[in-house]
């Protein structure tokens, strides 16, 4: 599918917030949008030119489930979804909690039922939490042009060797590659994945070049080096117990094909902290035990 053809933005929410007349620089000021009150449920506070509609739930039914994805919010390890009262046996269905989500404009967009148009506004997402040992993640696309049983699709739960998906976290789009990429917050399991757009979408462990990492979000840049922020708490303080030492680094990642982001690349890194002096020391081998990289990438490090 042409580049030309897509526009992207990135969606950090479930609810699409729609202008209803001006752009975001004229919006009415909100002193106080989500007022906290304890035992006290009390609805978001928008700006006049602002509307809130909900275009996905977590109970809402996938179009084509595959166990264990059956919805949108929702694993089916359980047959409900909020707890019984006494003298039921507590418990619910395990939430997936949708991660961040990655807008996109297309045309020409399939789904599962062959005969259905899909629109052209979507949004895709990864889900950060699943049942099993590893837990087991899936992806998922919000159709917002969709009616309700059409309205979110199970894009994959497997990759392309056949191996359950692990929970997401980052999403974005790469469109000189032309794939989905998602990031997984695992240690030495984590990395990134790239997906296609199609239904069933093919899914690839790309960690290979990117390296293994508790990776928390990515993003391409405009000449589509790939950024990666890594969130990975170091030992707790001697002093105070609740902190914890500085153990992440933000990874820019320069594909030598940004075409084609499973071959060999180079990487640089910053410590996560207001400088941005990048690292001095280079290394091919890992820089720590919680984080892995390949042969094929230059490494550059520096410990804080």
């Amino acid at each position: 599918m042409s580049r030309t053809m897509m526009s992207a933005a990135v969606l950090a929410g479930w609810l699409a917030l729609g202008v209803t007349s001006v752009g975001a620089q004229s919006l009415t000021h909100v002193p106080s949008a989500n007022p906290k009150a304890s035992g006290v449920v009390a609805p978001n506070v928008l700006s006049v030119e602002l509307e809130q509609v909900l275009r996905a739930t977590g109970s809402m039914l996938l179009e084509n489930p595959q166990s264990p994805a059956k919805y949108y919010g929702y694993n089916d390890d359980k047959p409900t979804l909020v707890p019984l009262p006494p003298p039921a046996a507590p418990g619910e269905a395990h939430k997936t909690e949708p991660d961040k989500n990655t807008y996109l404009v297309l045309r020409g967009q399939r789904g599962a039922d062959p005969n259905y148009d899909y629109g052209t506004h979507f949004m895709f997402q990864g889900h950060e939490s699943g049942v099993g040992s590893p837990l087991q993640g899936y992806i998922t696309r919000i159709n917002l042009d969709a009616d309700v049983v059409h309205r979110v699709t199970l894009m994959a739960t497997h990759d392309v060797a056949g191996k359950p998906l692990p929970v997401f976290d980052g999403s974005t789009w790469h469109p000189w590659a032309e794939r989905l990429l998602f990031t997984a917050e695992l240690g030495n399991a984590g990395g990134v994945w790239q997906a296609t757009l199609d239904v069933p979408s093919a899914v690839e462990d790309i960690s290979g070049v990117t390296g293994r990492g508790g990776y928390e979000g990515i993003q391409a840049d405009s000449a589509g080096n790939l950024w990666i922020v890594e969130d990975v708490g170091g030992p707790t303080g001697a002093v105070n117990r609740q902190a914890r030492q500085p153990n992440s680094f933000v990874y820019r990642l320069i594909p030598y094909d940004r075409t084609n982001l499973k071959r060999a690349a180079r990487s640089r890194c910053w410590p996560r902290s207001p400088k941005r002096t990048p690292a001095t020391s280079c290394s091919t081998t890992p820089p720590r035990t919680s984080t892995s990289f390949p042969r094929t990438s230059r490494i550059c490090t520096r410990t804080v």
